[in-house]
């Protein structure tokens, strides 16, 4: 791999040419965000609810330092929100994150994307990488069972990863909740070579077809996962870059890739087929040109290196429902049913869930496409 001027490789070049496509649905309210804006509103706190002692010039800036602060780069940290009770209230915009919405004509967010690239030569088989492409939201919106969202936390990393073989796309992973599903390349459905994945509202667990999912065990009551074509995302007109090596388990930066198209002309209506797709139906709408992938030149490499690394949780840790009384929780079951059946706690903890953890955390030395299993899904869910 070769060097940039600044000193650092670049991303390789197929790594945004098979980038996957989002389609966001359009019943969403919390959007992808900046994880060192969100960071910025945050104080660290241990699991009880006891902040952590830090220089008070690192609090409330957007910088590598905080998250390099040594009492603060720990896995049991939780970044909280220093000034609002999601609780109370979690339609705010620093947790819908409305600036990063993807704009429906240009497909580009605000938000960044993390790419990180893993050689997977020593673990599978020479010449294999994995491209992983992290994606931040400041919320997380459960999911509703019997009247009550349950699965509510701020912070939620989600995550695609495509695997390549001696540069070309062989098998693609998109994570949901505890996992996730991959598939063979041929599998997935794709807008000009490029797959497509389909973030479901408020959980942003992805899936490879539009619809509804159901993704628990339990039948009828269960909780669903609801994806449509809303808005199109893609991510990497806005995109970071780094490599992660297995051995010492450190990341290092990367620059941009060199050039080369991958957006595609945007529809000319919410869902419509993009017009650039040779099999798209005739349009009277307006055909643009495509953006080029743009490389985030305000995010420095240390911000990257620090937000990849950090080793706490991107959101509050909800101690107080943990340590609630019996019979007192935020949920919207009547108390005496709650209450009745020694409920209240139990639910009160599945409603508010903790901040979760970073890419680091997220397999990225896995031998098989998905975490748990080597296998391949034959369709698309």
């Amino acid at each position: 791999m070769s060097t940039s001027s600044e000193g650092h490789p670049p991303l390789p070049a197929y790594a945004l040419k098979y980038a996957p496509l989002l389609w966001l649905n359009e019943k969403e309210k919390y959007w992808p965000g900046n994880p060192l804006e969100h960071a910025a509103l945050c104080i660290p706190q241990d699991p009880n609810g006891n902040k952590v002692d830090v220089p008070e010039a690192l609090v409330g800036e957007f910088h590598a330092s905080l998250l390099e602060t040594p009492n603060v780069d720990k896995k049991d940290v939780f970044l909280c929100l220093e000034h609002n009770d999601p609780k109370v209230n979690a339609e705010i915009e620093s947790l819908t994150s409305i600036k990063g919405k993807p704009d429906p004509l240009t497909r580009r967010s605000s938000a960044p994307v993390w790419i990180i690239l893993v050689d997977k030569s020593e673990i599978v088989e020479p010449g294999v990488v994995d491209i992983f492409y992290f994606y931040f939201y400041p919320y997380n919106l459960g999911n509703i069972v019997v009247f009550n969202t349950f699965g509510n936390h701020v912070g939620d990393w989600e995550h695609s990863m495509v695997r390549f073989k001696d540069g070309e796309p062989i098998a693609v992973h998109l994570s949901a909740h505890a996992d996730g599903h991959s598939w063979a390349w041929k599998t997935m459905e794709k807008m000009e070579n490029r797959p497509v994945g389909y973030v479901a509202s408020g959980s942003h667990a992805m899936y490879g077809k539009n619809g509804m999912h159901a993704y628990s065990p339990v039948s009828f009551i269960g909780p669903i996962d609801y994806t449509s074509k809303g808005v199109l995302w893609d991510p990497t007109l806005n995109y970071c870059a780094a490599k992660y090596d297995v051995t010492t388990e450190t990341f290092s930066p990367l620059t941009a890739a060199l050039p080369t198209p991958t957006g595609t002309a945007p529809p000319a209506e919410p869902g419509a087929v993009p017009s650039s797709d040779p099999n798209a139906p005739a349009s009277t709408g307006p055909i643009s040109t495509p953006l080029e992938p743009a490389f985030n030149k305000e995010i420095t490499p240390e911000q990257v290196i620090a937000v990849l690394s950090f080793h706490g949780r991107w959101g509050n840790s909800f101690w107080e429902v943990q340590n609630a009384e019996p019979g007192k929780g935020w949920t919207r079951w009547p108390m005496w049913v709650a209450s009745g059946f020694g409920l209240g706690k139990k639910l009160a903890c599945l409603k508010w869930a903790g901040g979760p953890s970073g890419p680091r955390w997220k397999s990225l030395e896995r031998k098989g496409v998905t975490w748990n299993t080597t296998d391949l899904l034959p369709r698309l869910v």
